[in-house]
């Protein structure tokens, strides 16, 4: 079914949309546009899902994504939302705002949208600020920008942004009334095991997603305040070659380079940002940083978790400085009790939902005792 009629839009952008499809696709619509920007153009592929149980008078609301996951999409689906997932991959860099802003901004028409959010990571989160006019709220992840208010927004990022060849560099200034950021302590965004010297430290932020994006769907559908950003502040940052690292069997050394990063605990764990049950409560020390295995292979692009020994006797062997699990929890019973406490904390800050505590807390059950 074609939804959009041929269509030009003026000003800079030189943006036309002259085709918007959707067909079945199973449960879902498969999507498919055709865009034309400065006289080139370009096919755009995507999917549609709708709410299987849509608010009355149908769904209203739509999550657009550049990436498919399925870490936000059932809970966007669960709480109303219709959500569009768009390939924009093939559209250059330049090409990839004036998309989404001018193209976008007809589709709220054309699907009969009254509250459009956005979501995406890296220079597609950039192109999604820069596109911000489109949108009513975006969730971002590693974006070197943010949108100007009135657009409101959450932008997350992990560890790896510090140590990569190109580090982040962080805002002057606090978020705006209009944002929040919170940087995810010790998750790195890859967890791919290709090329790495140490084991691979694969801590999910989807708990955190999930729970962000709950809190960004009240702050843009009923303006319930978000909670407080959690981000490094300059005092929280030190020089990379001023941290002290401990002498940990195993551990990969830190990448070189100027540049400021995270401070770190006598586990080698950070010390700032939104710290998860399973960082305020180690079983391992995890870096945003790895090496690589074959010095001719491709980069390691995981950050690393070298876990922490299960008894002092096992510590020693490796000569570990770092305490055992025993050493510091004492006993299962008391780890799991006290993630219990952390992950419940986490919920009435509403920094994680009840079945990510939950999830916390049967991991701990399994914790290597």
């Amino acid at each position: 079914m074609a939804l959009i009629a041929p269509l030009a839009f003026a000003g800079a952008a030189h943006a036309e949309l002259l085709k918007f499809e959707t067909r079945p696709d199973g449960a879902n619509e498969a999507v498919r546009a055709t865009v034309r920007l400065d006289g080139t153009s370009y096919d755009i592929a995507g999917t549609l899902a709708k709410p299987a149980k849509p608010p009355s008078g149908g769904a209203t609301s739509i999550l657009i994504e550049t990436q498919s996951s399925e870490d936000i999409k059932p809970l966007a689906l669960e709480r109303g939302l219709a959500v569009l997932t768009l390939d924009v991959g093939k559209l250059p860099d330049k090409a990839r705002a004036p998309a989404l802003r001018d193209v976008l901004g007809h589709l709220r028409g054309a699907l009969k949208m009254k509250r459009v959010l956005g979501r995406a990571q890296g220079s597609d989160a950039d192109a999604m600020s820069d596109a911000a006019s489109a949108f009513n709220g975006l969730l971002l992840h590693d974006a070197s920008r943010e949108p100007a208010a009135p657009t409101r927004f959450i932008a997350t990022w992990g560890a790896d942004a510090y140590w990569r060849e190109k580090p982040r560099v962080e805002f002057a200034n606090a978020a705006p009334p209009n944002g929040r950021r919170f940087y995810l302590a010790g998750i790195a965004a890859s967890t791919a095991t290709a090329n790495c010297v140490a084991p691979t430290n694969a801590r999910p932020s989807a708990p955190t997603q999930r729970a962000l994006f709950a809190a960004f769907d009240e702050w843009t559908a009923k303006g319930v305040a978000p909670p407080a950003s959690r981000a490094p502040l300059d005092s929280d940052l030190a020089p990379a070659q001023d941290l002290k690292w401990p002498k940990i069997p195993g551990l990969p050394a830190p990448p070189e380079g100027a540049r400021r990063v995270p401070r770190i605990d006598a586990d080698g764990n950070e010390i700032a940002g939104l710290r998860l049950p399973d960082l305020a409560l180690p079983v391992a020390t995890f870096t945003g940083f790895n090496a690589k295995k074959d010095k001719k292979g491709p980069p390691c692009a995981a950050g690393a978790a070298i876990p922490l020994a299960a008894t002092k006797v096992d510590r020693e062997k490796n000569a570990d400085p770092r305490p055992a699990l025993v050493e510091r929890y004492g006993s299962r019973a008391y780890f799991v009790a006290t993630m219990r406490v952390i992950a419940d904390k986490l919920v009435k800050e509403r920094l994680l939902l009840h079945q990510d505590a939950d999830a916390y807390v049967a991991a701990a059950r399994s914790a290597p005792f």
